[in-house]
């Protein structure tokens, strides 16, 4: 099973900005379902901590086929959403090469 990470960076031209999307994505994300997603996705939103203006969402998918509805959910919720703010974005997609706990 190949786990699947997605680093979203997004700087936006005020923290208002910033924390109105952060909202709407918090509501988003809570409402959405999808039958590939169900138990194989979670999303972290994070507000940065030097930078008021900044934020990142960092989503972990289990596989393939579950991202593949995250990607049609972004596609059309997410990115119109995101886009009615002025932003800068930077989208990493990774594959998991290993988890350390210490």
């Amino acid at each position: 099973m190949a786990v699947i990470k997605r680093l979203n960076i997004n700087k936006f031209a005020t923290e208002s900005d910033n924390n109105a999307f952060i909202e709407e994505l918090k509501q988003v994300w809570l409402s959405w379902s999808h039958p590939s997603a169900l138990g194989k996705v979670t999303v972290d939103i994070n507000k940065d901590c030097k930078d008021p203006k900044q934020m990142t969402a960092f989503v972990t998918s289990l596989d393939e086929d579950a991202m593949k509805a995250v990607d049609e959910f972004a596609k059309s919720v997410v990115i119109p959403m995101r886009d009615k703010y002025q932003h800068e974005n930077i989208k990493i997609d990774a594959d998991l090469i290993e988890t350390i706990y210490k």
